[in-house]
C-alpha cells in the first residue's frame, strides 16, 4: 500500500470510530435521591450535598426524536417542581410514576402510607388523602389521567418526548384515584 492510501484508510477508520462512539455521548444520567425519611425524588443532577441522602444514578441512552435539554428540564423543575403523593400497591400511582419516568420529568415521590406528617401535609395542601395526588408547581391533580398530566407538564414548560408509543399507549381513558378509605376496604 502506498502512503497516501494508508493515510486515507487511517483517517476513514478514525472518523468511523468517532461516529460510532457519538451516540454513547448523547445519554442522560438520572439521579435518585432518597432522604432519611425514605422520600424518593428523581433529578437530572446530584444533590448539592449528599449529606442525608442516599444517591443512586443511572445512565440512559437517548434515541431518536427531539430530546429534552437539561436546561429546559432544570428551568421547569425549578419553577414548577413535580411532587407525587403515593401509597404502595396503587396501580394509578405506578402509572403516574411510569409516565413521569418516560417523559424524563424529575419528581419527588412521597409515600403517605405510614407517614403521619406526610398525610397531614397532603391534607393541608389538598383537603383530602387522595392518592395519587400530583402537584405540578401549585396545580393539584387528584388521581391520574395521562392527558391531564401531560397538559400540566406542557404548560409548565417540561419538554415533550414524542414517540410512536405515546399516542397509542394511553393506559387510562378515565381518571383513576384511590383514597385512604378505599385502601382500607
Amino acid at each position: 500500500m502506498n502512503a497516501a492510501r494508508q493515510k486515507r484508510l487511517l483517517l476513514t477508520m478514525g472518523l468511523l470510530c468517532i461516529a460510532l462512539a457519538m451516540p454513547v455521548a448523547h445519554g442522560v444520567r438520572l439521579y435518585k435521591w432518597v432522604d432519611k425519611d425514605g422520600n424518593v425524588s428523581y433529578h437530572d443532577r446530584p444533590p448539592p450535598s449528599a449529606e442525608g441522602y442516599r444517591v443512586e444514578s443511572r445512565d440512559f441512552k437517548l434515541g431518536g426524536g427531539a430530546q429534552p435539554t437539561s436546561a429546559a428540564i432544570g428551568k421547569a423543575s425549578e419553577q414548577f417542581p413535580v411532587v407525587v403523593y403515593t401509597v404502595p400497591q396503587c396501580t394509578s400511582c405506578d402509572l403516574a410514576r411510569a409516565y413521569l419516568d418516560r417523559r424524563k420529568v424529575p419528581f419527588t415521590d412521597k409515600d403517605v402510607a405510614r407517614d403521619v406528617a406526610l398525610q397531614k401535609e397532603l391534607v393541608d395542601k389538598t383537603g383530602s388523602l387522595t392518592v395519587p395526588t400530583i402537584m405540578v408547581g401549585e396545580k393539584i391533580m387528584k388521581g391520574y389521567m395521562e392527558s391531564l398530566l401531560a397538559g400540566e407538564l406542557d404548560a409548565a414548560g417540561y419538554p415533550r418526548i414524542e414517540t410512536a408509543q405515546s399516542s397509542e399507549a394511553s393506559e387510562q381513558s378515565e381518571p383513576t384515584e384511590s383514597t385512604d378509605e378505599q385502601q382500607r376496604r
